[in-house]
């Protein structure tokens, strides 16, 4: 079972194997974000959303699909961040509808009845496992997004995984295997690598680093004592098996770039669900003889996959000697304009992944360059910390120097160059545009962030203690704030734009773009505003996706033949 928009919008579909054609479960028109079968209860456990508020709520329905039921109707409109199933037919979940720092629920899937387990008192909590015998669960405290912390709750004792959870470091993907937890961590370690901690013990232990690797997934077979390891390196992923006993470490190769998720069978089949950058999501499988099998036929309409673009890696030194690795993606029939991608997050990357607007773009003669600035994921603790607090500072000059560099080589000409983004991407494309207005000929903003104050007042309650680190305090950051705030420097801005709002985006509020287009207009500054009312922080529905793509295209057109 899986959520795609296959038929235009997202649903629920399944295959039944041998067969590989897949059948619709839901016809409601929405995202999930969890799936869980049920077989006693013959129900499908998912979560749904509604047109893009990423208010994931908790659903079950018939094995044969139909029409999602919510499990708790008090729980509207609320958020269900993450859940975990046990043998005795309950559901451990974290969700905010009665605290924004969110509580941890018990619900028997038999009974239905929903008992509170533990609110959240100083960050946001999230359950990430739960043992099998049901007696004990593992949850996170999130301070920040480089600063989560996991604890052992078992007969009222809360116990850190680490030795001191005090020092900032991540936790994520917690196994329970007999008497140990498995997980990722980057204690005291700029790489995220394979850690236990003994339940009889409460000894933590590092048990397998790679060499600027990031551990990013796992998953156990408890009938070989061995686990599936997914690892980030640089803008590719890799994948290896590793043996607990023997400590042996096997790679396997994947068949795709990126692996967005990994599932375990019972009887050790991995089911791997993987993207590359010149090739569509797909579900692959890895039988016992190591053999890969792909089991989707998910393509591009339209293109050979032999004509799709798979883009450059390169490397250049910033403005301070950081080296930054980006992407570039080169046309086969250049139309003389390069595309500026700074990617979202701050904290995420800009990967081999398949990006549809990416390939419509350069299939049309435009050279596309997404550099991993500093504040990315994937290339260490140290890196990734760079962008907490200095959103405007380091991130938008080694954006600068990646033009700069492109332009000493001779693969893009000043003033030649747009800037594309969304979220962040959005936010820098708009505070590049203001303060390096030189280099652009037009700005395609979506759902960014015109100013760091409202925005911060504006953020979900869940999100709101993790944004001093994050971002920065209104009162005691105040100057630095405005001064990175793209608004600030609207005299300056002098290009054209094109700004695109999802109505229902709960992290970023239509009033940055509204904002936004009132002082370009002001200015007389020819700027053009797409607002879509059925979608949120993106775009989940492909006749809204294919509509903002092709405003894109006209829009960076225009601004060709009217230079």
């Amino acid at each position: 079972m899986f959520s795609t928009n296959l038929n235009g919008e997202y649903n629920l579909w399944a295959m039944d194997f041998p067969n590989s054609f897949p059948y619709l479960l839901t016809t409601i028109n929405q995202e999930s974000s969890l799936i869980h079968v049920d077989h006693s209860n013959e129900t499908i456990v998912a979560t749904f959303e509604n047109n893009g508020d990423e208010n994931f709520q908790l659903h079950y329905l018939p094995l044969s699909g139909g029409t999602p039921i919510p499990f708790n109707e008090k729980e509207a409109k609320s958020t269900c961040y993450h859940a975990c199933f046990t043998s005795t037919q309950d559901i451990y979940y974290s969700a905010n509808h009665e605290n924004h720092l969110l509580n941890i629920y018990k619900t028997n899937l038999q009974t239905s009845q929903t008992t509170l387990i533990q609110k959240g008192e100083k960050a946001p909590i999230v359950v990430a496992a739960v043992s099998s015998n049901d007696s004990s669960y593992v949850f996170t405290e999130s301070y920040s997004n480089t600063h989560v912390a996991a604890f052992y709750q078992s007969s009222g004792d809360k116990i850190s995984l680490v030795p001191d959870p005090a020092v900032p470091h991540t936790i994520r993907d917690v196994l329970f295997s007999d008497d140990t937890v498995y997980f990722v961590t980057n204690y005291q370690s700029e790489f995220s690598y394979l850690a236990s901690f003994n339940l009889l013990t409460y000894e933590f232990q590092p048990l397998l680093k790679l060499e600027k690797e990031e551990v990013k997934a796992i998953q156990w077979h408890s009938d070989t004592s061995s686990l599936f390891i997914a690892t980030e390196k640089g803008v590719q992923d890799q994948l290896y098996h590793y043996d607990i006993a023997s400590a042996k470490v096997d790679f396997i190769l994947s068949p795709c770039d990126i692996i967005k998720k990994m599932i375990l069978t019972r009887d050790g089949t991995l089911f791997l669900l993987g993207i590359s950058a010149d090739r569509t999501d797909n579900i692959f499988k890895l039988d016992h003889q190591r053999n890969w099998t792909q089991i989707t036929n998910n393509k591009v309409l339209g293109i050979s996959e032999e004509d799709l673009i798979k883009p450059e890696i390169i490397h250049y030194s910033s403005f301070d000697g950081l080296e930054i690795e980006a992407l570039l993606f080169n046309p086969k029939n250049p139309n003389g304009y390069t595309i500026l991608c700074p990617h979202g997050g701050p904290q995420e990357a800009e990967r081999m992944m398949y990006r549809p607007l990416f390939q419509y773009l350069v299939q049309s003669g435009y050279a596309l360059f997404a550099p991993n600035f500093r504040g990315s994921q994937g290339y260490g603790a140290s890196f990734e910390k760079m962008v907490e607090q200095n959103w405007g500072g380091g991130p938008r000059l080694d954006c600068v120097a990646g033009m700069d560099w492109l332009i000493q080589e001779n693969l893009a000409e000043k003033g030649k160059i747009f800037a594309l983004g969304g979220s962040y991407g959005g936010y820098m494309s708009l505070l590049l545009a203001g303060r390096d207005p030189d280099y652009f000929c037009g700005i395609v903003d979506i759902f960014g962030i015109s100013s760091l104050l409202t925005f911060l007042s504006n953020v979900p309650a869940s999100w709101k203690p993790l944004m001093d680190q994050m971002v920065g305090n209104p009162e005691k950051d105040y100057d630095k704030l405005v001064r990175d705030s793209p608004i600030t420097y609207i005299e300056s801005m002098n290009t054209p734009m094109l700004i695109i709002h999802g109505q229902n985006d709960p992290r970023v509020k239509t009033e940055e773009s509204e904002r936004m287009v009132k002082h370009l207009q002001d200015k007389e500054i020819d700027v053009e505003y797409l607002l879509f009312e059925d979608e949120g922080h993106g775009f989940s529905k492909k006749r809204n996706q294919m509509v903002a793509y092709r405003e894109i295209l006209g829009f960076l057109g225009k601004q060709i033949i009217n230079k």
